[in-house]
C-alpha cells in the first residue's frame, strides 16, 4: 500500500505557495484521505472533493485516534494527506497503524496504556503520508514518533512506521501563527538540540551540526518572525534537526527536560513549551552542578557558549537560558501547590525515573527539588 520507501526521513518539499501544487501531484490518481484541522481554513489539494476528516487539535485524546483509525480501516486510503499542528500530526500517524499487518495499532494504542514508552516493531509505513504542518517546531512531520493522550498522560510511541513519506512546509500555512507562537515553536526546536547536547560521547559532527542549527534557529527567532522567509526558515530549521546528525549520539534519552515537563504540561493542562520554561533552567542548573543523571556539563557548555553570543545571551547556561525565555515572552505556569508539586514529581517518577533508562536513579523527591526551584509565573 506504501510506495517504495527505503529512506532514513521523508522527502521535504519547502517553498511559497508549494502545498497545494505539490500535495495534487503526489496524490494524483490515488485514493486520498485528507485529514485537517479544522480551524484550518485552506484546501491543499487542488479541486479536492474527495475524503476528509475535520478534527479539532485541542481534542487529540485515544478516542479521537481510534475513531479516526476506524474510518481509515473502513476504506483504506493509498495516501493520507495529514494538515495541522503536531498534534493533528501525531494523531493521523498513530492511526495510520490500523493498515499495518499484525495488530501493531491495537498493540501501540494498549501498551501506551501501561507504559510512557512504545517502541513498535520494526516495519515500514503501512500507507504513505504526506504532512502539511500548520505549526513550528514540533517535527512531527519529519520524525518516527507520535505523542498519544491517555487518561495516564501524554504517551510517547516510537518507531519507523510512524515516519511520514513526504513533508511540506508551506509559510502560506504559517501565516496565521502569531509571534509568539512561532517563538515557542522555535524554542522547541532549540531546546531539542540543546538536550541532545547534554549528552556525553557525541561525535563531532554530531556537535558541529547541533552548534551551527541552535545559532541559526537563535538568530533567526531573535528577528523579525512575522516575514514569511523569517517562518519558512525556522520551521526548515526545526525539520533539519531530524535531518542532521544533531540529535545522534550514545544516549537516545539526553534531553531530559522532556520527560519532566510531559507531566508538567500534562497535570497543569498547559502548553508543553508552557510547561518546558518553567523548568529548563532548574534542569541546567542540574547539569551545571555536575549531576550526571541530568547530564553531560561539559557538552552543554560547549553547545552554549558557541551559540549564546550570537545573539548576546549570558554564557552561563541557566541564566542564559532563563534571559532567552524572558527575551522571547514565553509564558510560564502559575507555582503549583504543593501538593500538585508532588503529584507531578510522583508521576514523573512512575513514568519515566527511578530504573527507567531515561531517568535512571531520579525519584520523586528529586523532582519536587526540581520544582520548587523552577521559575513559576508569579503572579496572582
Amino acid at each position: 500500500m506504501s510506495s517504495e520507501f527505503a529512506a532514513r526521513v521523508p522527502t521535504l518539499w519547502h517553498g511559497h505557495d508549494i502545498a497545494r501544487q505539490t500535495t495534487t501531484r503526489l496524490t494524483a490518481d490515488r485514493e486520498t484521505l485528507v485529514v485537517a484541522d479544522s480551524s484550518v481554513a485552506t484546501c491543499v489539494v487542488a479541486d479536492y472533493s474527495g475524503r476528509t476528516i475535520e478534527v479539532d487539535a485541542h481534542s487529540m485524546t485515544v478516542t479521537a485516534v481510534v475513531g479516526m483509525a476506524e474510518e481509515i480501516a473502513r476504506r483504506p486510503p493509498s495516501v493520507i494527506v495529514a494538515v495541522g499542528g503536531g498534534s493533528v500530526l501525531d494523531a493521523t500517524k498513530i492511526a495510520s497503524l490500523v493498515l499495518a499487518p499484525g495488530g501493531m495499532f491495537d498493540f501501540a494504542i494498549e501498551r501506551a496504556s501501561k507504559s510512557a514508552l512504545t517502541f513498535l516493531p520494526d516495519a515500514r509505513p503501512p500507507v504513505d503520508i504526506v504532512a502539511v504542518p500548520t505549526t513550528i517546531g514540533t517535527s512531527s512531520e519529519t520524525n518516527s514518533v507520535s505523542i498519544l493522550k491517555n487518561k495516564s498522560g501524554y504517551r510517547l510511541i516510537v518507531g519507523r512506521s510512524l515516519r511520514p513519506r513526504h513533508a511540506i512546509i508551506d509559510p502560506c500555512n504559517l501565516r496565521t501563527l502569531t509571534s509568539a507562537s512561532v517563538r515557542e515553536g522555535a524554542l522547541e526546536a532549540f531546546l531539542r538540540l540543546a538536550g541532545a547536547s547534554t549528552g556525553s560521547r557525541r561525535s563531532a559532527r554530531g556537535r558541529r551540526d547541533a552548534i551551527a542549527l541552535g545559532g541559526a534557529l537563535l538568530e533567526t527567532a531573535s528577528g523579525d518572525v512575522a516575514a514569511a522567509d523569517s517562518r519558512l526558515r525556522l520551521a526548515r530549521l526545526s525539520g533539519a534537526t531530524q535531518r542532521s546528525a544533531a540529535l545522534r549520539g550514545h544516549d537516545p534519552y539526553s534531553a531530559r527536560h522532556w520527560y519532566v515537563a510531559n507531566e508538567v504540561a500534562f497535570v497543569l493542562q498547559v502548553r508543553k513549551m508552557v510547561a518546558t520554561a518553567a523548568i529548563i533552567a532548574a534542569v541546567w542548573r542540574r547539569v551545571c552542578s555536575g549531576d550526571p543523571r541530568w547530564g553531560d556539563r561539559a557538552s552543554l557548555e560547549e553547545f552554549w557558549t558557541n551559540v549564546a553570543g550570537r545573539v548576546a545571551l549570558p554564557l552561563d547556561p541557566p541564566t542564559g537560558i532563563a534571559a532567552l525565555v524572558d527575551r522571547w515572552g514565553i509564558p510560564r505556569p502559575r507555582r503549583p501547590p504543593a501538593q500538585t508539586i508532588r503529584r507531578i514529581s510522583d508521576a514523573t517518577e512512575t513514568a519515566w525515573g527511578n530504573r527507567y533508562p531515561m531517568l535512571a536513579g531520579l525519584f520523586a523527591d528529586d523532582f519536587c527539588d526540581l520544582l520548587r526551584d523552577s521559575y513559576w509565573n508569579e503572579g496572582r
